[in-house]
């Protein structure tokens, strides 16, 4: 099989972003737990990884979004502000602030990770090992370009 062109990859995108956007979260035709909120995806980023290990600390959050704690502590404020997640203080250091899904709103989180994850997790079942490595390792090298490539730009128009 030949390698695929940067169009081919291109379009590929395009198709998994379109459909990405057009899936509405769930809840949201009925207003559930978005009212007043306007969740951007690193909302919902942190918000399923909260639910999936939370609770979880401040610190650890930040490091596997790959954001600045500053950032996350924006995010978390957000999410606390509309009611989504908890802080609690954890009992073995009494520094460290652990976040948690908000009880009320645990089954909403789980219905997105159902929408969200599971045909992420479909998508591994079906490609070998190797494939998987090689999807995921991909998806980071492309992340890490267009990142490059968007500094590039600032630094052109300043």
């Amino acid at each position: 099989m030949p390698a695929p062109t940067p169009t081919e990859l291109f379009l590929a995108l395009g198709s998994v972003v379109k459909r990405l956007r057009h899936s509405p979260l769930p809840g949201a035709e009925q207003g559930h737990a978005w009212i007043g909120a306007h969740p951007a995806p690193r909302h919902i980023n942190a918000l399923l990884q909260i639910a999936t290990d939370g609770p979880i600390g401040m610190t650890e959050l930040a490091d596997r979004l790959h954001v600045s704690l500053a950032t996350m502590s924006q995010v978390v404020t957000e999410l606390g502000d509309w009611g989504l997640i908890e802080r609690s203080t954890d009992e073995s250091d009494r520094r460290r602030i652990l976040v948690s899904v908000a009880t009320a709103h645990r089954p909403l989180t789980r219905a997105i990770i159902d929408q969200r994850l599971r045909p992420l997790q479909r998508t591994l079942r079906r490609l070998e090992p190797d494939e998987a490595a090689a999807l995921l390792r991909g998806l980071v090298v492309l992340a890490e370009e267009l990142g490059a490539a968007t500094a590039a730009t600032k630094e052109m128009t300043r």
